[in-house]
């Protein structure tokens, strides 16, 4: 009996193994985590039932799953991932080029909007009215195919001009005032475009924040061995003398003299030669590229001003022999660093360097930058001799002895004063190679002639005159009260 009732105890239990449960927990966290459930069964079983089942079949409890286990590592991992999702939902991107800011006085941000500018697959060349100083000025940077975007407001904008190819072409008088009708209509966005409450919309960038400042030649001076030396460290890549083609105001003989003592020497034991490509190059306000990644550049330079990078490979002659001759030569005829420039760099453009600077002397005014760099170089090294005593200063007194004698200034005369002779008085300068007696002679001759200069000036005939001229003055009051 004991055997039989064992049985049907064994056939109901694997019937209820078997046999679904009406069960309305549909999103139970065995329904919604049943990796564990047998496949056989669309509803899981209850836990506890499903432990004691377990234990009438023998089985070990080690192997039973674990609906704790289960339960909180799938509502963990749930959590985590809905946390992962609503944080990548609330959380801002961060913008690569830094946080917006409104500068219209700040020269390093204008250049640094000017930068994004110099890839010549994403900006071509505009004219004058809409060219990328413009847009530079009004806090627009360049974001990709002809496509501006500002910084601020993050109003984009494409500007395009040319036609593409297939589209129809009209005759050059229509497709010449359409592109005139286009510029004046993306001067106007320049300004326009930006959002209401956009900054930028209000005011931009003065004109004069390009121009390169040379108030003090010290600090250019600087400026210009910070440039020089960066330039020899790439003394392997830089072009022979030869190979440049240099404005003809620089001389650099002359530069070289006119430079401080200390200005090719980096330490007290250094007695190098002077490299006179990497100063030509540093004159017409060229330095080493230094990228934020990898660092220096060895084999470019690069304005600082204008962003424009030079391959100096690319000018340097590849083989010479020892005589000077060109056996292989570069891959370019010839390195113009003027010309390298581009057209807004105060480098190269007097106008850029003088543009909206009232005071500037007239004698800068239409310089590029280069030119007035020199002159203060030049300015310079003529202080320098003037302190050191190697040059006397020219005083006026010297100036005025230079020159041929002139004929005195008349002195204003007095009422009743004697009339004042015209008597040039010999100012010539004593030489210092006369002798004693020839000097004490010529102070002699002097002294005379000033007290014949004095005696003219009688201060008794002076108060005579000015009592006469009172006492006639006084007659005539009293000859008219009596009158009336």
């Amino acid at each position: 009996m004991s055997t039989n009732s064992t049985k049907r105890k064994f056939n109901a239990l694997l019937q209820g193994l078997s046999s679904p449960r009406p069960s309305t927990d549909g999103d139970s966290p065995a329904t919604m985590f049943g990796n564990r459930v047998p496949s056989g069964s669309h509803k899981p079983l209850d836990y506890d039932a499903l432990l004691q089942k377990r234990r009438r079949l023998g089985f070990p409890e080690s192997t039973a799953p674990r609906l704790d286990n289960t339960v909180s590592s799938g509502l963990t991992s749930l959590a985590s991932s809905i946390r992962r999702t609503v944080s990548d939902a609330t959380t801002p991107k961060v913008r690569r080029d830094g946080p917006a800011r409104y500068s219209p006085g700040d020269r390093e941000e204008l250049l640094k909007r000017l930068a994004t500018f110099q890839e010549i697959t994403d900006w071509t060349p505009k004219p004058d009215k809409i060219n990328e100083v413009e847009w530079a000025k009004r806090g627009w940077i360049c974001q990709g195919k002809e496509r501006v975007r500002c910084l601020l407001c993050h109003k984009e904008l494409v500007v395009k001009l040319k036609k593409e190819a297939g589209e129809s072409e009209g005759d050059a008088l229509t497709a010449a005032e359409v592109e005139a009708a286009l510029v004046d209509k993306y001067a106007e966005l320049i300004v326009s475009a930006h959002q209401s409450d956009c900054l930028w919309k209000r005011r931009g960038c003065d004109d004069s924040l390009l121009r390169l400042s040379f108030m003090s030649a010290k600090g250019a001076i600087e400026a210009l061995k910070k440039r020089y030396e960066e330039l020899c460290v790439r003394q392997a890549f830089l072009p022979y003398e030869f190979n440049l083609h240099l404005p003809e105001d620089i001389n650099l003989g002359n530069v070289i003299e006119q430079l401080p003592p200390d200005f090719f020497t980096r330490d007290k034991a250094s007695t190098d030669a002077p490299n006179r490509p990497a100063l030509a190059l540093a004159l017409l306000g060229w330095q080493g590229l230094t990228n934020t990644r990898i660092g220096a550049v060895p084999n470019t330079a690069s304005c600082h001003t204008c962003q424009r990078r030079l391959g100096l490979w690319m000018f340097k002659s590849k083989e010479v022999d020892e005589s000077g001759m060109v056996i292989v030569p570069a891959p370019m005829d010839y390195l113009d660093p003027e010309r390298e420039h581009r057209f807004f760099c105060p480098w190269k453009n007097p106008a850029a360097q003088s543009r909206g600077h009232s005071t500037q002397s007239n004698d800068t005014a239409d310089m590029p930058a280069w030119k007035i760099l020199l002159q203060s170089i030049k300015n310079e090294s003529d202080l320098r001799k003037v302190y050191e005593g190697q040059v006397k200063p020219k005083s006026k007194a010297t100036a005025a002895t230079a020159t041929d004698p002139s004929t005195p200034a008349k002195t204003t005369s007095r009422p009743g004063a004697h009339h004042t002779p015209n008597i040039s008085i010999d100012s010539t300068a004593i030489d210092d190679e006369d002798d004693e007696a020839t000097r004490d002679a010529k102070d002699k001759e002097r002294w005379a002639r000033l007290r014949k200069v004095k005696s003219l000036f009688d201060t008794k005939k002076l108060k005579k005159s000015r009592s006469g001229a009172a006492s006639i003055k006084s007659n005539k009051s009293s000859r008219s009260i009596k009158g009336d």
